[in-house]
């Protein structure tokens, strides 16, 4: 597929991600989607990677057959993350002031015992779920072929 095709394929699926998700939260739940094209994501910038992933995350991401679509994952939770907690109540002030050029470093995203994603957060994100009222991040990250999508809802 070309650019193009692959970003308006992006765009549908992240609508219809977006759709379903919506329609399974109750009304006191924040929900954020991301999808990205793995390819977009330059995990060849070292200053882009120290800026947005952990040592953890990296360490972890280089361990994995593809560390090109886990990083990309890993991206879309932590932006899917940054959308939950800004949609938990909508009445709120906006709680993620940092803007859309932040480093994403202080949202952190392991793996549980479970081999489920697991949230921790630091500094100004952990700052802003207090603020938003967020009790509680699940998240879900899947990659495949081109692309990498995640889900976060929050409580």
């Amino acid at each position: 597929m070309d650019k193009p095709s692959l970003q308006r394929t992006k765009e549908s699926l992240g609508f219809i991600a977006q759709k379903q998700a919506q329609e399974l939260t109750m009304a006191s739940s924040g929900i954020g989607v991301d999808i990205e094209l793995i390819e977009d994501i330059n995990i060849e910038n070292d200053t882009f990677i120290e800026r947005n992933f952990t040592i953890r995350e990296q360490e972890y991401c280089r361990s994995r057959p593809n560390p090109h679509a886990s990083f990309a994952g890993k991206w879309c939770a932590k932006e899917a993350i940054i959308k939950a907690i800004s949609s938990l109540n909508l009445d709120f002030a906006k709680v993620w002031t940092k803007g859309d050029a932040a480093p994403l470093d202080e949202i952190e995203i392991n793996i549980a015992n479970s081999g489920a994603p697991e949230v921790a957060l630091y500094g100004d994100a952990k700052d802003a779920c207090a603020k938003a009222g967020v009790s509680s991040i699940k998240v879900s990250i899947s990659h495949i072929d081109d692309f990498a999508i995640a889900t976060a809802i929050t409580s």
